[in-house]
């Protein structure tokens, strides 16, 4: 999250600098700090990549196209003044601006959508007595996380869960979970505190697997 808004601020500095000029029409504060400031979103926009590339199959396409595009813009950019095409250089400006308003915009929309896929999953009951003997797979997919599990049933019990894909941003927590299923005998046991939604998913992946 850091380091999502860090090259968010530092972006948003940079981009002043065009503004102070037309307005005052001198070298103000921003002018100062334009150059290094564009250095250091260069440098904690490629942190943001690293640290956020476990999870960028999570992710629609267009996120991490549009945050691609945005840098290599601003790299551009800082290229272009370096060698003193300043028309390129504002050409490259405006399109890195174009960028990072879309990858923000597919951020937002992508995450609404992700909350909106977790309240919408509703539990039945599931009778898990009269469920044959077997192992059992299901799995749940929100986007942003998802679990894979498989579910063995002897007499009329739940005697092991295996997790066998959970993906997810910070809520390996939520595997606790796998332990109040096989102690509840239940899928209606409470999530685990501080992961929430993957405890949820998990709930429904080991239903999804105990369907008939």
């Amino acid at each position: 999250m850091i380091t999502g808004i860090l090259p968010a601020v530092l972006f948003i500095i940079v981009c002043l600098r065009a503004v102070e000029k037309r307005l005052t029409k001198k070298r103000g504060f921003l002018s100062k700090i334009h150059r290094p400031a564009s250095a250091a979103l260069i440098v904690v926009s490629i942190l943001h990549i690293i640290l956020t590339f476990p999870v960028l199959n999570m992710r629609p396409i267009l996120i991490p196209l549009t945050g691609t595009l945005c840098l290599l813009a601003i790299f551009a950019a800082c290229s272009f003044a370096a060698i003193r095409k300043m028309k390129l250089h504002r050409y490259s400006a405006v399109c890195s601006a174009l960028f990072f308003v879309l990858h923000i915009v597919f951020n937002i929309t992508a995450i609404h959508d992700y909350h909106n896929q977790v309240r919408a999953i509703e539990f039945s009951q599931i009778d898990i007595v009269n469920i044959p003997d077997g192992i059992y797979t299901g799995e749940c997919d929100v986007s942003f996380i998802s679990a894979t599990v498989a579910v063995t049933v002897q007499s009329g019990m739940m005697t092991d869960i295996r997790l066998l894909e959970h993906k997810h941003d910070r809520g390996q927590s939520a595997e606790a979970i796998i332990d109040k299923l096989l102690e509840r005998q239940t899928i209606e046991v409470d999530a685990v505190a501080g992961a929430t939604n993957s405890s949820t998913v998990i709930k429904k992946a080991v239903e999804n697997a105990l369907k008939p």
